[in-house]
């Protein structure tokens, strides 16, 4: 399972908008947006430990990414459309 934070933003009119939290790098002029996400447990508490020191606990929300495979099967059904005529002998 990997781990994402989100954080509120606090300077936009829609009071519920949450963004996703990163890291933002520049190289000349590209700029690069990294997406936080770890499956350590330990780093992500470490990490929410970080942010709440600067933005507090009510600003930050974890959502787990769950990635999984379903396999189906499907059977094939033969209908046997003939029909019988009864008045026929």
């Amino acid at each position: 399972m990997t781990y994402k934070i989100l954080i509120k933003n606090t300077q936009a009119k829609l009071k519920n908008l949450w963004e996703i939290y990163g890291t933002t790098s520049t190289t000349g002029s590209t700029v690069t947006f990294t997406e936080y996400s770890t499956e350590d447990v330990n780093k992500l508490q470490n990490t929410i430990a970080e942010l709440d020191k600067t933005i507090g606990f009510e600003n930050i929300r974890v959502i787990a990414d769950v990635t999984y495979n379903v396999g189906i099967t499907a059977d094939e059904i033969k209908v046997d459309t003939t029909e019988s005529n009864p008045s026929e002998p």
